[in-house]
């Protein structure tokens, strides 16, 4: 509530000559006692003070880049939806009062305003405009900076403001927080200049902004009551206990199995289980999912359990997690090892042969013929190519062709792995080795790998500490696990893969030579997608008619000038890229042709370039005229999309004429 708030206020001579005065004896003077201003200002005044503000700057200090907002606009379009109709079905009363509404991010970036036009044009010179961040930190003590620190409704009126420049006006902010979590959505901003404000104007705009608040509020309450509703009784349909944790890691709920059982029931902290606290930092701060890691509850009675962590997001914040307990009943040999944590797959059989190589340029088709003959002898290869250009392919299909097809084949990201974990994981542990050591030691992946292939990714990336037990592992072909003595005798292929150009490494002192020598015995170049761009056709095709189905497509039919845009397009990210944009285009499409417009805009910013001009008319002309969908088309946030009709002055009369 904002009990200050009233008319009489805003509009009181006496009360805003009292507050400057205040304001001028603290600057002077440089604190405050007394009890004629409320103390939430003060601590603002603090702080603004503590962060270097100037009482006399101009202007708001942070404006975020075009591309930011674009990108802030797009994720919270769910607020601006829901926020901006009511807000525009005030644009009579915020003409006559001469006051302005504008949303604010969780951030305090300004993301949308509505209102008098002078007071707008006002507002922008002080930066308070779309893509200006309202906070103490960059405008001084101020109402949405308060809302954002708070998360309950503030005020701040004339003098109150800890800028100078800002003392003509009156702002109050209202925060949007999400159910159950309390997490902070967004921020919604009244302010005005006037202070001769009828009123009547006055009492209705501050009540409309209130009640739009609530409105917005409630709208994802419903949401998350909605959605809640159905989780919760799915939840209490599984056997297995859960915990649901907040971004801040403390347990909000628990579902009936977990209430139930005389050891989770007692959990009231994930400090005290210290593994699987650093288990759910780890998913809330990265935002992947961990799956079946063996942890003990309860130290005494040594009660394990399986637990696979789910992070939960709404507009790409992560909000919290949710945790599965199920009892350990696993054979601890079968068990993977830390899937999550450390990017690593152990297989005796493998997903990808020479068969799904696709591509017939000279290019590839030579790299091919090389990468068969070497499944017919045993020494390392060594795997170098762009990110994205199929090396993990190469690797399995080599395994797959070689002699040692019918043993394991285990893969590992050298530049994922923690550098503290990256020994014990590569060479293995005894027990006792380290603190958190498993008490019958653990094999490493070289051991794993017996009698088949080891996959060491993105070896540009191993420290250096670490390159020379690989090389002494290669030249004697023995390992010895951490903490331990025995040395263990390897029958293993190495294949070792990097995006790096290890050479210029060696000369900047990242990697060792002998070790690159060791490695480099059968080099295969993978090319880059834009080295073969005969083969995109092929590719692209191949991508449709493996993925059209989940988008309920069949039968795609692919326009001349669309491949003309796709073969021409440089990917950057290979392989992996054109997947992903042909996944894209597919949720785009409408019908069964795949036209320019439903790629990503990216791919039509090449020598080909289509005017954008024309994109945003083809759109509106396809969509009949509608913003919204035509913006969908487009795969642009609504605002970018008038934004863009307002820069190239187009109307109606643009796309009516020809739909």
């Amino acid at each position: 509530m904002i009990p200050t708030l009233t008319n009489d206020k805003v509009g009181s001579m006496e009360f805003n000559l009292s507050i400057n005065k205040i304001w001028k004896q603290y600057l002077e003077m440089g604190q405050y006692t007394g009890e004629e201003i409320r103390m939430d200002i003060i601590n603002s005044w603090e702080n603004s003070k503590k962060l270097g503000i100037s009482p006399f700057q101009k202007k708001i200090n942070e404006i975020i880049t075009q591309t930011d907002l674009e990108n802030r606009l797009e994720k919270n379009k769910e607020l601006i939806t829901v926020a901006t109709p009511q807000i525009k079905n005030l644009s009579g009363i915020l003409d006559e009062s001469r006051t302005m509404f504008s949303i604010a991010d969780n951030h305090g970036t300004v993301l949308y305003s509505e209102g008098e036009k002078n007071i707008l044009k006002k507002a922008e010179k002080i930066n308070i405009l779309t893509g200006g961040t309202w906070t103490e930190k960059s405008a001084g003590t101020n109402a949405v900076g308060l809302a954002l620190k708070t998360k309950q409704s503030s005020q701040v009126l004339f003098s109150e403001h800890y800028c100078e420049k800002n003392h003509e006006w009156f702002c109050a902010a209202f925060p949007i927080l999400y159910p159950f979590t309390n997490d902070l959505l967004g921020v919604i901003n009244i302010a005005g200049c006037n202070k001769q404000l009828n009123q009547q104007n006055i009492k209705f705009i501050f009540s409309e902004a209130n009640q739009i608040s609530k409105s917005i509020n409630q709208y994802f309450f419903k949401y998350a009551l909605r959605n809640h509703l159905f989780l919760n009784t799915a939840l209490e349909g599984v056997e297995d206990a859960v915990f649901i944790v907040d971004g801040g890691k403390s347990i909000v709920e628990k579902n009936a199995a977990a209430k139930s059982h005389s050891l989770l029931n007692e959990v009231k902290t994930l400090n005290s289980i210290p593994k699987l606290n650093s288990f759910v930092e780890f998913v809330l701060h990265n935002g992947q999912q961990i799956l079946r890691e063996e942890v003990s509850v309860n130290h005494k009675n040594k009660q394990k359990f399986i637990c696979s962590i789910y992070p939960v997001t709404f507009q790409d914040e992560i909000f919290g997690a949710v945790i599965f307990f199920r009892k350990n009943t696993e054979n601890p040999i079968s068990k993977p090892q830390k899937p999550n944590l450390i990017p690593s797959r152990i297989s005796r059989s493998t997903r990808y042969s020479f068969d799904d190589m696709i591509g017939s340029s000279k290019e590839f088709t030579d790299i091919v013929k090389k990468a068969r003959k070497a499944t017919m002898i045993d020494s390392t290869v060594f795997l170098s190519g762009e990110t994205g250009t199929g090396k993990e392919l190469f690797a399995q299909s080599i395994h797959q062709a070689s002699k040692r097809t019918d043993k394991p084949f285990v893969a590992i990201n050298c530049g994922a792995v923690p550098h503290g974990l990256l020994e014990s994981e590569l060479f293995g542990y005894e027990s006792g080795a380290f603190t958190g050591a498993k008490s019958k030691g653990s094999p490493g992946k070289f051991e794993l790998a017996q009698g088949g292939t080891i996959f060491l990714d993105e070896i540009g990336d191993m420290p250096l500490d670490l390159q020379v037990h690989l090389l002494r592992l290669l030249e004697e072909r023995v390992v010895t696990r951490l903490g331990g003595d025995k040395p263990i005798p390897l029958d293993v292929r190495v294949i070792a893969a990097t995006h790096k150009n290890l050479k210029e490494a060696v000369q900047k002192g990242e990697f060792r030579e002998d070790l690159l020598y060791r490695l480099n015995v059968i080099s295969l170049r993978i090319p880059a997608l834009r080295e073969r761009s005969g083969d995109i056709p092929a590719l692209v095709h191949h991508f449709l008619k493996k993925m059209s189905g989940e988008f309920g497509k069949r039968d795609i039919v692919v326009q001349a000038d669309t491949m003309h845009y796709l073969t021409h397009y440089h990917w950057p990210g290979n392989i992996r890229e054109l997947k992903n944009v042909i996944q894209q285009s597919l949720f785009n499409m409408e019908g069964n042709s795949l036209l320019p417009f439903y790629l990503p805009p990216e791919l039509l910013e090449g020598p080909v370039k289509l005017d954008e001009k024309e994109r945003l008319i083809e759109a509106m002309i396809k969509e009949d005229g509608n913003v919204t969908s035509a913006a969908k088309v487009l795969d642009i946030s609504r605002a970018t999309m008038y934004r863009k009709i307002k820069q190239y002055q187009l109307t109606a009369e643009d796309w009516k004429a020809k739909i």
